[in-house]
């Protein structure tokens, strides 16, 4: 249905008229009292046109608000994008303006102000694919969904709330939950199991035993490292550039690029990236190990060669994008039985790694 739709009943307005009212509308100096004034000259103009359905249909989308409803003033218009698609890549485009005549404290507080303005929105979007993701993983995410909805984690509150940055070295010598409202720059230890959350990046070590869920808003730096001794359900609304694993079976959604390294885990590993797959995805060793991938950007073929020859008991996986042609891969009927099985839904013959 067309934004015009719900406007008028059973049809759609004129092309003309429709392009004009996009342009007068999307304009905030149109006031009620124009548009009633430009009803008005439409009216006495339609005893030449003679044509009451043009009328109509100018009176309809003169007196409405606007062809399209404008966002809440406290998010971003790519918000809405966001939620359709369940993915926060678009958020980062986002440029909060700060005037270069304002004095230096306001400029700095501008900045702060923004930047957390920028976390909460990012984390808005977060929230939203990470549900997404939980209804496709077999209910992964369990505690951040049950939280979000009725502000309970497992029935533990937040063992550490940080209202900021996280610059100084923290341990949890049992279970615990960590909540970070900003980037994670000191290494962080939890002793048992734990739901972890942080709307900023990643920049140290986050060493985790037990069953483990881990939420990070931002980017998986290069100076990042996630272990897990055990179960790991982990969700990266940026690009991983860094080195994670665990040691038991892991779901892991990367909301970008992945371009640093992946440990797999025993028995079973389900790897989701939305970008392009630029790094390594390891087999643990002397176990075997499943590992589920689905990647929607791009993997060149000889990548998946290598999956097929790197020791997992078995690979399936969709790829968005590959130097290959759309199909079912490998193609050789006279080969062995493939350990690695996967399916190329788009060619594209440029590699971004040569970009």
């Amino acid at each position: 249905m067309s934004s015009f739709g719900y406007l008028i009943p059973g049809g759609e307005a004129p092309n003309e008229l429709r392009v004009f009212y996009t342009q007068l509308g999307s304009s905030p100096a149109v006031t009620k009292t124009f548009r009633l004034g430009l009803l008005a000259i439409l009216g006495l103009l339609n005893v030449n046109l003679n044509n009451l359905i043009v009328w109509l249909a100018a009176s309809c989308l003169i007196l409405s608000t606007g062809c399209r409803s404008n966002p809440p003033p406290d998010r971003p218009p790519e918000l809405r994008i966001l939620q359709q698609h369940a993915t926060t890549i678009a958020i980062d485009r986002i440029v909060i303006p700060i005037p270069d005549d304002e004095p230096q404290g306001g400029q700095k507080q501008r900045g702060i102000d923004g930047r957390r303005l920028m976390l909460d929105w990012r984390w808005q979007a977060v929230q939203n694919a990470v549900a997404y993701r939980g209804t496709t993983h077999r209910d992964a995410f369990f505690g951040s969904r049950s939280y979000w909805h009725t502000s309970s984690t497992r029935g533990i509150s937040w063992t550490q709330d940080q209202q900021g940055d996280l610059d100084v070295f923290f341990t949890v010598p049992g279970k615990g939950n960590v909540r970070v409202l900003g980037d994670v720059n000191a290494d962080l230890a939890i002793g048992g199991n734990s739901i972890v959350h942080i709307l900023g990046d990643l920049n140290a070590t986050l060493d985790l035993q037990g069953v483990c869920e881990v939420v990070i808003g931002g980017n998986l730096t290069e100076k990042a490292t996630i272990i897990c001794d055990g179960q790991l359900e982990l969700f990266v609304g940026g690009d991983s550039a860094g080195i994670l694993g665990s040691t038991a079976s892991s779901t892991i959604v990367i909301d970008g690029n992945a371009s640093g390294t992946i440990q797999a885990s025993a028995p079973a590993t389900v790897l989701t990236i939305t970008g392009d797959l630029l790094g390594e995805v390891l087999p643990p060793k002397n176990k075997e190990a499943l590992l589920t991938l689905r990647v929607d950007g791009y993997v060149p073929t000889a990548k998946m060669l290598d999956f097929a020859n790197a020791g997992f008991t078995r690979v399936n996986a969709t790829i968005g994008l590959s130097d290959s042609p759309p199909g079912l891969y490998p193609q050789d009927p006279n080969a062995p039985r493939p350990k690695a099985r996967w399916v190329v839904l788009e060619q594209r013959t440029d590699d971004p790694q040569t970009q």
